[in-house]
């Protein structure tokens, strides 16, 4: 039978693979598209913040990946403050615009769940 612990397990379990999963896709992108989206939002004044970070290595480069993943997120917000491009905006492929979304959305909501998780752990006494 189950219990509410292999339950928590379980949901810690999954977090941790998707937040690795996570990982790899900001990897991915880091090594095959980033060209493509600096180029894509070259006239962007929030891209040309994040130029000297590229130089740092890999880690400031995923960093990088998480900025741009959430300027696309709230593009609102972000045309409006006028770190992006509206037009530069509007033709930005669309698939790595949904991957960028996608990207940002779930982080935020592995984020959240490890939140959740953290203190549901706390409140029921499964971590000291």
């Amino acid at each position: 039978m189950i219990n509410t612990e292999d339950v928590y397990f379980m949901f810690v379990i999954f977090n941790l693979a998707a937040g690795i999963g996570v990982l790899f896709l900001k990897l991915y992108i880091v090594c095959f598209e980033l060209d493509k989206i600096f180029s894509a939002l070259r006239g962007s004044y929030g891209l040309e913040l994040y130029k000297p970070f590229l130089q740092m290595g890999l880690l400031s480069k995923i960093f990088v990946v998480g900025s741009i993943s959430s300027m696309i997120f709230f593009y609102k917000k972000s045309i409006k403050t006028g770190r992006l491009d509206q037009g530069e905006y509007e033709n930005f492929t669309p698939v790595l615009k949904f991957q960028l979304r996608a990207l940002y959305l779930m982080s935020l909501l592995l984020g959240l769940m490890m939140l959740v998780l953290f203190a549901l752990g706390v409140w029921m006494g499964w971590l000291e």
